[in-house]
């Protein structure tokens, strides 16, 4: 009784609902869209099928296509003079995502992964790949993760690793701003520690180290070394190598209303890397069944920032580092959600669904306005985005 509730705990704090054993298809759509005028439109399919009694394999594919404020070098690339569809100052494609003829256009992205679980009386242990690709970049990452719980399957630990073997080759003027191979390695480690019946405690840690090409060609920097901003681009140039840590902690406590089982959990999450950036995140959720079959979860997100030690607002041309990439800057960001699961009656036939979940994200930054950092929207404004998905999900 007592894993069984913890399970069921463990389940709310995720909001996600646990259909009958078996064979399942998940199908999720999602829309994002920002201030900078971005939209992305991510179909994704999740296949699961059992293989023998303790293995079962998945296969996720995922499609993207994103439309909106692509950077094309500004007037220094684009010629100097004003052109249709482009900004006159960032020289950001104003209805598209900007390909080799400079067309505004739709980008898209195709991405797959396959998985293989293996799990026994506590024991999990998952080995997969994914593969990625869209027009100037590539992804291929192997995985390998496990879990084993003892002390009367009370206590958990967990791992896992990936490598990332990455490439981005820039099409036509972006060539010459960068690109090349980049190699990620991740490693985490984690533990969770049941209390009561009702709550459940779990510490996880995590080391990325990144080497080869980490910038970003798109973002080219203006300096100040000619009287006009637009003659004074240079690429963005980063250390070749990069190491983080990040230690996070998360406690969840379960609860009854009336006869309905809910929880409420904090998660608090530091990070730190060799750049010096560093970062807090602290999450709230709550979740509740409002039936057997219905949850709804809020969750509420606070992060904290501070840049990298080589930003700076303007640079003379002459620095070692130098970046517009607002990932490196310091902000702060504040994100609020919702997100309800159900399932379809019983009623329905066979073909037709079994469950189905609404969720819809928005994230406000105090990142203003500001051509150095290509925030494309007015300086007295601070950053906004959205994002709504729609799953489905049949048994099989």
């Amino acid at each position: 009784m007592l894993r069984k509730t913890i399970s069921v705990l463990s389940a709310l704090s995720l909001a996600a609902v646990a259909g009958d054993e078996g064979d399942r298809l998940d199908t999720k759509v999602e829309l994002f869209r920002d201030r900078n005028d971005v939209t992305a439109v991510s179909p994704v399919f999740l296949l699961t099928k059992g293989v023998g009694n303790h293995v079962s394999v998945e296969w996720e594919g995922q499609w993207d296509a994103v439309t909106g404020a692509s950077r094309k070098m500004g007037r220094a690339v684009v010629g100097g003079g004003s052109q249709p569809g482009v900004d006159a100052v960032s020289g950001a494609s104003l209805d598209g995502v900007s390909g080799a003829s400079g067309k505004g256009d739709w980008e898209s992205r195709y991405g797959s992964r396959v998985t293989g679980v293996y799990s026994n009386q506590g024991r999990v242990f998952s080995a997969g790949i994914y593969a990625s690709r869209e027009n100037d970049y590539q992804s291929v990452s192997p995985s390998v993760g496990g879990a084993w719980d003892f002390a009367e399957r009370n206590t958990t630990l967990s791992w896992g690793a990936s490598w990332f073997f990455d490439k981005s080759f820039p099409y036509g003027a972006w060539a010459q701003y960068g690109g090349g191979p980049k190699r990620v390695q991740s490693y985490n480690v984690g533990l969770t520690q049941i209390l009561t019946p009702l709550s459940l405690f779990g510490v996880n840690a995590t080391y990325t180290r990144t080497t080869g090409y980490i910038g970003h060609p798109y973002n080219p920097v203006t300096v100040a070394i000619t009287d006009t901003p637009y003659d004074g681009l240079q690429a963005e140039r980063l250390p070749s190598s990069k190491d983080a840590v990040a230690l996070a902690g998360q406690f969840l406590q379960g609860f009854h209303l009336g006869e309905r089982l809910g929880s409420a959990s904090v998660e608090y999450r530091a990070y730190e890397d060799s750049w010096n950036l560093k970062s807090h995140t602290v999450t709230f959720k709550w979740t509740q069944h409002l039936t057997d079959a219905t949850i709804f979860r809020l969750q509420g997100r606070w992060y904290r920032q501070w840049g990298a030690e080589f930003v700076k607002d303007a640079y003379q041309g002459d620095e070692r580092y130098l970046t517009a990439d607002i990932r490196f800057y310091p902000f702060s960001s504040y994100l609020a959600g919702a997100k309800l699961i159900s399932e379809f009656p019983d009623a329905w036939p066979g073909w037709a669904p079994r469950r189905w979940d609404l969720s819809y994200d928005h994230l406000w930054r105090d990142t203003h306005g500001n051509v150095q950092l290509y925030q494309l929207y007015p300086a007295n404004a601070w950053y906004m985005q959205g994002t709504g998905r729609l799953g489905l999900s049949w048994d099989l």
